[in-house]
């Protein structure tokens, strides 16, 4: 594939860029990371740039350079599905075969801002009104192609790959760590002051009593059995989380601020190689797991966020299973 275009860094040669990336692009609320998750849950391989090539410079969300050309660069897979924005965007469209733009109306975004439970950008009423004076001044990159994201998640899926022309049924052999199953992931945060009452709750009621005290939630997408294999691996890098005050058995941890001074810097996904991620994971469970490196960078993401929830009278009483 000839591209009509240089960016300001060198591109590949022809060879280097014989498969097809593809952008899906769009504003908060449009639904970025929901179709980034359903593309992998379908066998495709997807990048989420906000938990994989994401810094931030001077209040700017900006893609790693070295990061974004690395991924885009690369001969395999044949194709590859690139979810998110970031401040140079622009700088790296003559990488991308087609870009998509996610689109929705008004009421969608704010009904969806409002009420997303994992992120609390566009909750203030002047972060809101700039998402919708962006959505209704039709802020895209130039030549993308709209998809209409208030259609269910499965149909606005079904529609991107139609365009990318790929197959859009869902008939690829799921590896397991791409099925929540049972072992899946969750974090609430709540008011340090409710912890004993979360602790000393009996089975039946712990739920419905963790449920009323959450000021937050975050989960994670992918098989819980990634979280499991990823803890001792950060463990091994001086990221001890696995030795939380554990409570109900060892599945259910808490985090706390503490965790958060210590830890949150060192836990930024551009930093960890998913292919040294995709190698422990492999000799850890003793078995072949192509893509689960974006897993892994999810789970490492997943607890970077965890932690940045915290403050000083919070904890995040952490799940997996």
């Amino acid at each position: 594939m000839r591209l009509c275009s240089v960016p300001a860094f060198a591109l590949a040669d022809d060879a280097a860029m014989a498969r097809r990336n593809y952008l899906v692009e769009g504003l908060s609320g449009a639904g970025k990371s929901s179709v980034y998750e359903e593309l992998i849950r379908r066998g495709y391989k997807a990048i989420s740039t906000d938990r994989a090539w994401k810094r931030n410079h001077r209040g700017t969300s900006l893609w790693d350079e070295q990061k974004a050309v690395s991924e885009l660069e690369r001969p395999e897979p044949d194709v590859l599905f690139v979810c998110g924005s970031g401040g140079n965007r622009d700088r790296f469209l003559p990488y991308f075969t087609k870009t998509f733009n996610l689109r929705i109306d008004d009421d969608t975004m704010r009904r969806r801002l409002q009420g997303r439970t994992n992120n609390e950008f566009g909750k203030q009423p002047e972060e809101l009104e700039l998402m919708l004076t962006l959505n209704r001044s039709d802020e895209k990159p130039a030549g993308a192609i709209d998809v209409d994201a208030t259609e269910p998640l499965e149909q606005v899926v079904d529609e991107l790959l139609r365009l990318a022309d790929c197959r859009t049924v869902s008939d690829l052999t799921l590896p397991s760590w791409s099925k929540p199953g049972s072992a899946i992931g969750r974090s609430f945060v709540v008011a340090e002051s409710a912890l004993p009452l979360v602790q000393g709750a009996a089975s039946d009621q712990f739920w419905d009593l963790l449920g009323r005290e959450t000021i937050n939630r975050i989960e994670y997408s992918w098989s819980g059995d990634v979280l499991a294999t990823l803890l001792p691996y950060l463990d091994e890098q001086g990221i001890d989380l696995m030795h939380a005050d554990q409570t109900r058995g060892g599945s259910v941890f808490v985090l706390t601020s503490v965790h958060r001074e210590r830890y949150l810097s060192r836990l930024d996904p551009v930093e960890f190689d998913g292919a040294v991620l995709r190698r422990h994971y492999e000799e850890f469970n003793e078995t072949a797991a192509e893509g689960v490196g974006y897993a892994m960078l999810d789970g490492i993401a997943f607890f970077r966020d965890t932690l940045a929830s915290l403050e000083s009278a919070t904890v995040a009483v952490l799940i997996i299973g």
